[in-house]
């Protein structure tokens, strides 16, 4: 009789791990969605009897869902997000608290990230995500044509102003092609950093657009299309490749489609840091925009410790290596980056000192600070861009006007979101 109860114990344990199933929301293209759906089938679930359930969509349905989701409670176990999402979804009570939930670990964790990546996750002491891939500025040029008139590499800015008339009395010019070189907020940001000045102030809940120091990074950025007559929209890849445009600035996700779309020139271009502005001490700040993606826990979660098991799982540096190994294999022209800084030692699918420069641009690479209300005020900064461009008005003055508008909406973000900060200062 003791046998039977002791096996009919043991197959209610079996039944009850294998009921637990998370269901997760995933935001990268469907062929990326199979490679994690495939790998957590082989690699995940035979090792924990956990199954997961990935649903794939994008940015724009999510964030509808999400919205939809939080308000009725009925929410997936976790999710990835876009990167300033979690804290908007956290302060409303919908994200579980990694840095409380998961202390020790998520410590640990956190360490391996890359600097500056956490800080459009937190607030005031909370963090309702951890980032597992990002996207950064990186530079692209042709380093045979660059010999061919004995230019040496920009590091700086005020390098790139002394070589500009050199290569436009050529015929040629320095190009985007995405959005880190153009009169944009994520380039304004980037000048902005370089030059010691801040979007939002440490507190989160207030603007720094009103200090000499962003005032000077966008004057530096806006004369780059007033004065050196940088092309404000974006450039065509191809005119890379016909050397029309020889330096171009783009995020590292266009690295496979340079690499791939062009085989006549594989071996006459090479990747470069972002151009940096030179500190009182020497050293050359090459900060540039840079957003993650990371993974959050739903607060209604009935398995958040397993939700917390994937995404542990996940970012584990041979799990993290592995991924991105299988989506450049499977997926020509897609790109993974790791936010887990111990994977760039172990990736072998890209030229080492390609890889050398992307580590090291890394490290230069910011997210925006979180404030309430500084995600609307993006367009602000844009508009002030544009204001310098099509009326003349002088680039400080059009940021003053910007800061204006954003601080006017923090103001009122603060008030909005007064209860759940009361709450977290308890």
């Amino acid at each position: 009789m003791k046998r039977w109860w002791v096996l009919g114990l043991l197959l209610l344990l079996t039944v009850s791990m294998q009921a637990v199933e998370l269901n997760m929301w995933f935001t990268r293209d469907n062929e990326v969605g199979q490679i994690i759906k495939n790998m957590t089938k082989e690699l995940f679930t035979p090792k924990t009897g956990i199954e997961v359930n990935i649903s794939v969509m994008t940015y724009d349905d999510l964030w509808s869902k999400a919205m939809l989701a939080l308000a009725s409670g009925d929410t997936p176990d976790l999710a990835s997000f876009g990167s300033e999402w979690p804290v908007e979804f956290g302060l409303r009570g919908g994200l579980v608290d990694l840095r409380t939930e998961f202390k020790d670990e998520f410590k640990t964790m956190e360490k391996k990230l890359y600097p500056g990546q956490m800080r459009s996750l937190e607030f005031m002491g909370t963090a309702f995500g951890l980032p597992i891939e990002f996207g950064f500025g990186l530079c692209f040029y042709r380093k045979d044509i660059f010999a061919d008139n004995g230019w040496s590499y920009p590091k700086t800015w005020e390098e790139v102003k002394n070589m500009l008339p050199k290569m436009q009395a050529k015929k040629m010019n320095i190009g985007c092609i995405s959005q880190y070189l153009l009169p944009e907020w994520q380039t304004a940001l980037g000048f902005i950093w370089q030059n010691g000045g801040v979007y939002i102030n440490d507190d989160g809940i207030s603007c720094g657009l009103n200090s000499p120091q962003a005032q000077k990074g966008f004057k530096e950025m806006m004369e780059l299309f007033t004065v050196y007559k940088l092309p404000q929209e974006v450039t065509p890849i191809n005119a890379f490749a016909n050397g029309e445009y020889p330096f171009v600035i783009g995020g590292n996700w266009n690295y496979s489609s340079v690499d791939l779309s062009f085989p006549a020139i594989r071996n006459k271009w090479t990747v470069g840091l972002y151009p940096g502005t030179k500190q009182s001490d020497g050293k050359i700040n090459h900060a540039v925009y840079n957003g993650p993606l990371p993974f959050g826990i739903f607060k209604n979660s009935k398995y958040k410790k397993e939700s917390w098991e994937f995404i542990k799982w996940f970012f584990h540096d041979e799990i993290q290596a592995e991924f991105g190994r299988r989506v450049i294999k499977q997926m020509p022209g897609a790109f993974f980056f790791s936010a887990n800084s111990e994977v760039a030692k172990k990736i072998d699918y890209f030229p080492k000192e390609h890889i050398q420069v992307m580590y090291e641009q890394s490290y230069h690479s910011m997210a925006p600070r979180y404030g309430l209300g500084s995600v609307v005020g993006y367009r602000f900064v844009r508009d002030a861009a544009m204001t310098v461009l099509l009326k003349g008005t002088k680039p400080e003055e059009a940021l003053l006007g910007a800061y204006k508008q954003v601080d006017a909406e923090m103001k009122r973000k603060v008030v909005e979101f007064d209860r759940y900060i009361k709450k977290m200062k308890k």
